[in-house]
């Protein structure tokens, strides 16, 4: 069977099982409890956990309660990125052949970025690319791996019910209550959520949407079950896009002082007192320097919550959109292919414009 056909029987599966049995008719015919629409996951800002350390285990604490979703899909990341530079062996054995296919085009791919950086960075290139596409590489792979079917999808069952009656349990505690009150408050929360019955079905190893009845009420009680994916897109966690974004300035600042030395840092720490002394405006390039400071230290912040809303905002609109017609996530599946190529591709042209600039004196361009 050719590709193209391939291609065009997933999309009719897409439309008939997204839009017309996600729609309901088909269960409601048959007579089943449950709807054939998708499932929407655990939506929550940081990383659920999915391995649990034990609570005698040394790892517990120190690493937190056990491993996220988010840390895993970024150690996947790191695996794939490891695959794509054992496939890059070259495999033609003389000078005549030419090589093709998946080394053809991450040569071509390499070869305009190494260009690019080279325009910009000059003799810094060597020093500036690993950092270019190694940003770019390993945005764009944690990025495209949301859009993979079944990749934050797939899981282990969590009953809302009881995880958000723990949670308020603990809150209690901490606000002061005694353990009693605590467990009440608890007990309350937990059978508020099985009465609003509003979740999903877990009817053996699968998940399903309850079909409401006639009168639009879900099978009493059972609905208040949700999924907890082994993997989301790391993006989508404060700490990877703050770890890629510390990165990023750190060396930023470090290859500024390799370049110009301590000198460096008197573009944000201006004092020149007999300039001062003469006219008292002067006393503005101190402002001013400080402001770019704080401006640096910032970059902090604007990488990780540009990357960190992009993607999971990006996340949470499919979700959305799936679970009310799933065929629509045609239209915004290519729209988050996009957004997770462009995300990539500006964290890395920011770092590298940032890199490059601290190298220069800001009496440079005068010169």
């Amino acid at each position: 069977m050719k590709k193209r056909y391939v291609i065009y029987l997933g999309v009719l599966l897409l439309i008939l099982f997204g839009g017309v049995f996600g729609l309901d008719p088909i269960s409601g015919v048959l007579g089943l409890e449950f709807s054939f629409a998708p499932v929407r996951p655990f939506i929550q800002l940081p990383g659920e956990v999915v391995v649990r350390w034990g609570a005698d285990s040394p790892l517990y604490g120190l690493f937190g309660k056990g491993l996220t979703n988010t840390f895993m899909a970024a150690m996947l990341s790191f695996v794939l990125i490891l695959l794509i530079a054992f496939l890059q062996k070259p495999r033609s054995r003389t000078a005549d052949e030419v090589p093709t296919g998946f080394y053809n085009f991450f040569e071509m791919v390499f070869e305009m970025a190494y260009n690019y950086v080279e325009t910009s960075a000059g003799k810094w290139t060597k020093t500036f690319f690993p950092f270019f596409m190694t940003f770019i590489l390993w945005i764009l792979i944690s990025n495209w791996m949301g859009l993979v079917p079944g990749f934050d999808s797939i899981g282990i069952f969590e009953d809302v019910a009881h995880y958000e009656a723990e949670l308020a349990e603990q809150a209690a505690l901490k606000a002061g209550y005694t353990a009693e009150e605590a467990h009440h408050i608890a007990e309350q929360v937990e059978h508020k959520i099985i009465e609003e019955n509003n979740r999903a079905l877990k009817r053996g190893n699968l998940l399903v949407n309850p079909r409401p009845d006639e009168n639009g009420e879900n099978p009493p009680g059972e609905a208040h079950w949700s999924i907890v994916p082994f993997f989301r897109p790391a993006a989508s966690d404060l700490n990877f896009t703050l770890a890629v974004a510390l990165i990023s300035v750190i060396m930023t600042q470090y290859y500024g002082m390799r370049a110009l030395g301590l000198s460096y840092w008197k573009k944000f720490f201006v004092w020149n007192g007999d300039k001062i002394a003469k006219s008292p405006l002067a006393v503005m390039d101190t402002g001013v320097g400080l402001l770019e400071f704080i401006s640096e230290a910032f970059k902090i912040v604007s990488f990780a919550f540009r990357l960190l809303g992009n993607i999971f905002a990006g996340m949470v609109l499919l979700f959305v959109i799936a679970s009310l017609l799933p065929v629509a996530n045609l239209a915004f599946y290519f729209l988050e292919f996009g957004v997770g190529a462009l995300q990539a591709l500006i964290f890395a042209l920011l770092t590298l414009t940032f890199m490059a600039g601290a190298t220069h004196g800001h009496g440079d361009d005068h010169h």
